[in-house]
């Protein structure tokens, strides 16, 4: 196969203006990579994946913009990856650049885009659900101790005497057993 004519992908930046300047910083260029690059999914990549998509992780700050359609019209807005991310790996180009997608714009809107290998890290073992979702449910938070028996047995008897005052019958008897105990002779 001919090896496309495009530069390699460009080196990580180094963000002079971050907290960390160790972090590398890319920024998004939605015409990044030549659109005749041969394309091949992520499972073919990483034969150990569970399914046609891999799970990734951001290792570089990112940012970008996308468009996206409002009820006023296309709008432009910003987004920003930290590292540490998760991500959804779709596949590579010949090249050596990644296909990611990744809820970025309030959990609500996808990005979806072409971007340096260097950004991201393949983590081939983690789960995925319908629609590249990871699941957070793996590690469930721990649940602190459940209710004591004093308590279930309050509220049981509670209950009970609750259902005996509102059964007229029931209610009668009570009443009954009640005044005769208040009659006894001491």
């Amino acid at each position: 196969m001919p090896r496309s004519s495009t530069p390699p992908p460009a080196e990580p930046k180094r963000s002079a203006d971050s907290a960390d300047a160790a972090v590398p910083f890319y920024r998004f260029d939605p015409n990044f990579g030549s659109p005749r690059d041969t394309y091949r999914r992520a499972d073919i990549v990483h034969p150990n994946a569970q399914g046609p998509e891999v799970a990734g992780k951001f290792i570089a700050n990112v940012e970008g913009e996308t468009f996206i359609n409002t009820m006023w019209g296309r709008r432009i807005v910003t987004w920003h990856a930290e590292p540490g991310t998760q991500c959804v790996i779709l596949g590579y180009w010949m090249d050596g650049t990644v296909h990611l997608r990744w809820p970025a714009i309030n959990g609500h809107y996808r990005v979806d885009g072409r971007f340096p290998a260097w950004v991201v890290e393949a983590d081939p073992g983690a789960k995925l659900v319908g629609g590249g979702l990871m699941l957070l449910a793996n590690n469930p938070p721990i649940l602190g101790p459940g209710l004591s028996r004093r308590v279930l047995v309050g509220a049981l008897v509670g209950v009970a005497l609750i259902v005996m005052l509102l059964v007229p019958p029931a209610r009668e008897g009570l009443g009954s057993f009640l005044s005769d105990l208040l009659r006894l002779p001491r």
